[in-house]
């Protein structure tokens, strides 16, 4: 997590300046991004501590209905009642909100990013949000144009602490349906780069850390039946995921916390039986296949969204609907992979 000097995460940072200059109405502040489950939890509450003392005309709101997370806004949401999924999309200023609920996992869509490259040389993602389509391009940079002013005001440079915005741009590709990876596993064709990107996108969300990530970018054998019958049970978890009902995690944080102990156990049996089950000499083509998956795993994992795709958002083990940061980064937000 990278922070300024005032211990705010810089893409907390920058998505407050937006709201305080009103380029978008409102951020979201997940704890699950801290591997947390509330907001009273410490990283998460010395986080919104300082936002209440660098922004104070912002107002914090946590008390409403299928929590998803704290809410950063000149408008006061606390007491009221239940926010759906697709109405959080609409408060955070999220282009495509209304795609939410008529999203087909089944069909091609599109992760649709705005990211900012400082003179430190890092990419960071400010907003990811799930469309339909391609047809709301236009609305994205238009955010982006106004974000690229606000971060240049002067009375930012202090709380920045040497960090300069030189580039604010939008970025689209395409989401791959999970079914489509599954159908070409089982007729034993080769994966695209962009469906390999969506395998990591799948294990972030799922909420394994960057070990199991690292593993299938680099040892991974799609040729070895094993190792192939593992990937397709998880491919079908991703599609078929049996906590969804429970969406957003948040709203049970004493089981969210079990979740993530039980899934850091079950990558540690996942990690045991590919390394166990492994070849001790890849194919050729999987030497390939591994070489051209190191050279993107960085991008990939700029860009993966922090949420499930199906809930649309942000942060892994799928907390809430509009982001996955191919990043988060859920939404961080994404309708959304992902950021606030």
């Amino acid at each position: 997590m990278s922070v300024n000097k005032k211990n705010l995460p810089i893409d907390v940072l920058l998505n407050c300046i937006l709201v305080n200059e009103n380029v978008r109405p409102a951020m979201l502040v997940q704890p699950a991004d801290y591997k947390e489950a509330t907001h009273e939890d410490p990283k998460t509450n010395a986080i919104i501590e300082e936002i209440k003392h660098s922004f104070p005309k912002l107002i914090l709101s946590t008390d409403y209905d299928n929590y998803q997370g704290v809410i950063i806004s000149k408008i006061d949401y606390n007491g009221n009642k239940t926010i759906s999924l697709t109405e959080m999309g609409k408060i955070l200023g999220y282009p495509c909100y209304e795609d939410f609920s008529t999203i087909d996992n089944n069909k091609i869509t599109y992760t649709i990013d705005i990211f900012v490259n400082t003179n430190q040389r890092r990419q960071i993602q400010i907003v990811a949000n799930r469309c339909k389509d391609e047809t709301k391009l236009e609305k994205f940079n238009t955010l982006a144009k106004k974000a690229k002013i606000a971060f240049a005001k002067k009375q930012y440079k202090e709380i920045l602490n040497g960090i300069e915005v030189e580039e604010v741009y939008v970025n689209s590709f395409a989401n791959i349906p999970t079914q489509t990876i599954i159908n070409k596993l089982l007729s034993n064709e080769k994966l695209e780069q962009n469906e390999l990107n969506k395998i990591q996108n799948i294990l972030y969300n799922l909420g394994f850390s960057m070990e199991l990530e690292y593993y299938f970018s680099n040892n991974f054998q799609y040729n070895n039946p094993i190792h192939k019958g593992i990937l397709l049970e998880l491919l079908l978890k991703d599609k078929h995921n049996i906590l969804s009902p429970f969406y957003p995690l948040q709203n049970y944080p004493a089981q969210f916390k079990k979740v993530q102990e039980l899934t850091e156990l079950w990558e540690k049996g996942l990690l045991d039986i590919l390394q166990k089950t492994a070849t001790e000499a890849p194919t050729r083509a999987e030497t390939t296949l591994q070489s051209k998956k190191a050279h993107t795993a960085k991008f990939s994992s700029l860009n993966r969204i922090r949420a499930s795709l199906k809930a649309l958002g942000m942060g892994g083990i799928a907390t809430t609907q509009h982001t996955k940061k191919h990043k988060k980064k859920n939404s961080k937000n994404t309708h959304y992979r992902s950021k606030h």
